[in-house]
């Protein structure tokens, strides 16, 4: 037998909360709509001309944001629902996104409605001056923009493993402005969105194969062989090996250089686990250490080459 789905709604207070907007939300409707009459409670008062004017304008602002808040509010609800989300994703960070932008375009309206300014007429008349602030601020705009653009691509998620540049960690928030990036030192990186669209960008995660790589260069002096390192730092690793797929460590040169060589050294956890890797790099660089420091001693031991008579020292 099939199982019905239970509807999830939200905690008794939020509920509570949720279904006094709505109250308050339909009096203010009413009100608006004329359908409410409520001129006889101010009827003596001198100003009610007024009192008319900023009851009308108040009750449109607060209409309009508690409208904004219900749509916002039941997107995300009925999208966690559907997906089984306890988090955030892309799609609720890109909605948050665009009820803060609606949300502080309709409170600019809303204040000018309330010193009775015709906003069509003031952004006619302030057209010039307006064009030079996008212009001023173009750059915030596009960051804007691509912030939007990268959450809902999808491409990039909260969580992901990435490489932006010389900067790799995992992105813990997506911003109208920029890409917050924690990396191995738990150091906070904050990268421009407007960056993120036009550079070269690696995604770990989103790979096939979660293979992860540890980047590092050694002296063509303290290296004998390939094989012979990566079966050291294979040896190295043996403590993990109860989290790492047999068979899957692999040290790869990936340029070779004068007096050094690049190399990666990679493997493939058997459940992605940030804080596990850490331990494994730690434990690898470690080891790296401990062979350059060793093998250096033994290069300083070996005596300088003799020189042939007739090229001596003049």
């Amino acid at each position: 037998m099939l199982k019905k789905r239970r509807l999830r709604f939200p905690p008794p207070m939020k509920l509570f909360v949720l279904l006094f907007k709505f109250a308050l939300f339909f009096t203010l409707l009413m009100i608006r709509l004329g359908e409410w009459d409520v001129s006889h409670l101010y009827a003596r008062f001198r100003y009610r001309d007024s009192i008319d004017y900023y009851s009308d304008a108040l009750a449109s602002i607060a209409i309009f944001l508690m409208f904004l808040d219900f749509v916002q509010f039941f997107t995300t609800w009925w999208y966690r629902r559907r997906k089984k989300l306890q988090g955030e994703d892309n799609f609720v960070i890109g909605v948050g996104h665009i009820y803060s932008l609606l949300l502080a375009i309709g409170l600019i309206v809303g204040v000018l409605s309330l010193f009775q300014i015709d906003v069509k007429s003031l952004f006619t008349s302030l057209s010039i001056i307006f064009a030079g602030l996008a212009i001023l601020t173009k750059d915030y705009i596009s960051n804007m923009i691509n912030g939007m653009i990268i959450t809902f691509s999808g491409e990039l998620s909260i969580g992901d493993n990435v490489r932006f540049g010389e900067h790799r960690g995992k992105i813990v928030d997506i911003t109208l402005l920029n890409i917050h990036l924690v990396n191995d030192d738990d150091d906070m990186i904050y990268i421009p969105n407007n960056l993120v669209l036009t550079a070269e960008v690696i995604n770990y995660t989103k790979r096939t194969v979660k293979r992860t790589s540890i980047d590092f260069e050694i002296s063509l002096k303290y290296l004998k062989t390939v094989d012979e390192l990566e079966n050291n730092l294979t040896e190295a690793l043996a403590p993990f090996n109860d989290v790492i797929k047999p068979d899957s460590y692999y040290l790869r040169v990936a340029e070779v250089k004068t007096e050094s060589v690049a190399m990666k050294f990679q493997y493939i956890l058997k459940k992605p686990d940030k804080d596990l890797e850490r331990r494994i790099r730690r434990r690898m660089v470690r080891r790296l250490v401990e062979i350059i420091s060793e093998r250096e001693k033994f290069v300083d031991k070996i005596p300088d080459m003799p020189q042939s008579p007739g090229h001596g020292v003049i």
